[in-house]
């Protein structure tokens, strides 16, 4: 074990991440230094001790009853007795007195039992380095629309964006999106089992039942103050689910099926099993298909209605990662421009519409979404019903282009406003 506690001190005291990754491959072989770097970052591994425990006075009448006689006994053990109880602070401490002259070894201990111990880096980069060593718990992000590169002719499913706590419910737990395991929430995961989900992973949300009709975002700090809690009980909670597959599929780090496949196969048939019950539910689709105007629409709706914003996906499989595929929403603008030009569309739009280009400020931008297929034949064989006249263009934050001039993020036609004739950016 001194050798893995060098190891330890030589990562911890070492600055470059290349240096350390280095030193964990040079180690790679060593099991007793792999079976603590698991038990160290591996945040499905809980002790249920803190310093505190350990320094406090022994609990009178209290005797050990477990002797651990080497680190990887201590560690084997608080993986199943890890309610932190006066029994387990029993044998831990008998096993740390065996280091009471031996500063150095017995603080590295007393670290690592509590999960202090600061390494320096996290388990990824350890997986670099040796792969799947350490189970992750990964869920999907979404990335805010700003940073996306809608082409404008995917299919898209948009949802409400909700306004929770992020929970993922793997078999018989409910997580959190950093792999913490909530505590009060027996009834959903109890109902999911019942409902014959207890194989598959369940993505969502917890939110506040909010019979009361509180707004949006007093419900939400309800309900994340409630979930935060250390109630034993906590049936004020709901899972709003927006995602499930398989559970297997989950720990390969990716799904099998893409969204509306999952949507059909797995989503709503949830939806019909979860009416007897208030404890789940699933976010309805507000709108599918090719129409990105749809965006701005439901946004309109979201703003108006107290919702945080709008989710977009996209019809790919789940990936548990941060991804493009998911998008979120939450506010656009309007601005008046003028269009000076169109041109033709491909794939779909071939033949026909494919965008207007309007001046903004002195440059041209390109405006794609936003049109139906009416509009689009009608503009592609009336252009002198557009070209020249102002239009609507809504847009989520002025920017700049690859060429450092300005422009519009994902701009969306909304209309020709006859009743203008000249250009307003406000």
């Amino acid at each position: 074990m001194n050798e893995v506690i060098r190891i330890f001190t030589e990562i911890q005291n070492t600055t470059g991440l290349n240096d350390k990754k280095n030193i964990i491959k040079q180690h790679s072989d060593n099991e007793l230094f792999k079976k603590c770097l698991i038990f160290l970052l591996d945040t499905n591994i809980v002790t249920g001790i803190a310093e505190k425990k350990l320094t406090k006075p022994a609990t009178k009448n209290v005797v050990p009853t477990k002797q651990l006689t080497t680190f990887a006994d201590v560690a084997d053990y608080l993986k199943v007795h890890n309610t932190g109880s006066d029994v387990d602070i029993a044998n831990v401490k008998q096993f740390l007195n065996q280091y009471n002259n031996d500063t150095k070894t017995y603080n590295f201990y007393v670290e690592m039992i509590t999960k202090k111990f600061r390494l320096g880096c996290n388990k990824k980069l350890v997986n670099s380095v040796i792969p799947n060593l350490i189970q992750t718990f990964d869920v999907m992000l979404g990335t805010p629309i700003e940073k996306c590169n809608l082409k404008g002719n995917e299919w898209i499913s948009i949802s409400k964006k909700l306004n929770g706590c992020r929970c993922a419910f793997v078999g018989n737990k409910c997580m959190t999106r950093q792999g913490k395991e909530y505590t009060g929430v027996e009834h959903i995961i109890k109902d999911l089992q019942r409902l014959g989900y207890g194989n598959m992973f369940v993505d969502g949300e917890l939110l506040y039942k909010n019979k009361e009709g509180l707004s949006d975002s007093d419900a939400f700090q309800k309900g994340t103050g409630i979930a935060m809690s250390n109630d034993k009980e906590k049936p004020q909670l709901k899972l709003v689910v927006f995602d499930a597959f398989p559970l297997d599929e989950f720990w390969t780090g990716k799904s099998k099926l893409s969204y509306l496949d999952r949507n059909n196969t797995y989503l709503m048939k949830l939806k019909e099993l979860c009416k007897d019950t208030e404890n789940i539910e699933v976010v309805p689709m507000v709108y599918e298909g090719f129409d990105h105007g749809n965006i701005a629409k439901f946004l309109d709706y979201a703003e108006q209605h107290d919702w945080e914003g709008i989710m977009i996906n996209l019809n790919t499989p789940y990936e548990c990662k941060r991804t493009k595929n998911l998008i979120k929403v939450k506010q656009f603008k309007e601005v008046d421009l003028r269009c000076v030009n169109y041109e033709e569309g491909t794939g779909k739009n071939k033949d026909t519409l494919g965008a207007i280009i309007c001046d903004y400020k002195g440059t041209k931008l390109n405006v794609g979404s936003g049109f139906t297929d009416n509009e689009r034949n009608h503009f592609w064989n009336h252009p002198e019903d557009i070209i020249g006249k102002i239009v609507t263009v809504k847009y989520k934050e002025e920017t700049k282009n690859k060429n450092g001039t300005l422009s519009l993020q994902f701009p969306i036609y909304q209309c020709v406003r006859f009743d203008k004739d000249e250009p307003s950016y406000n």
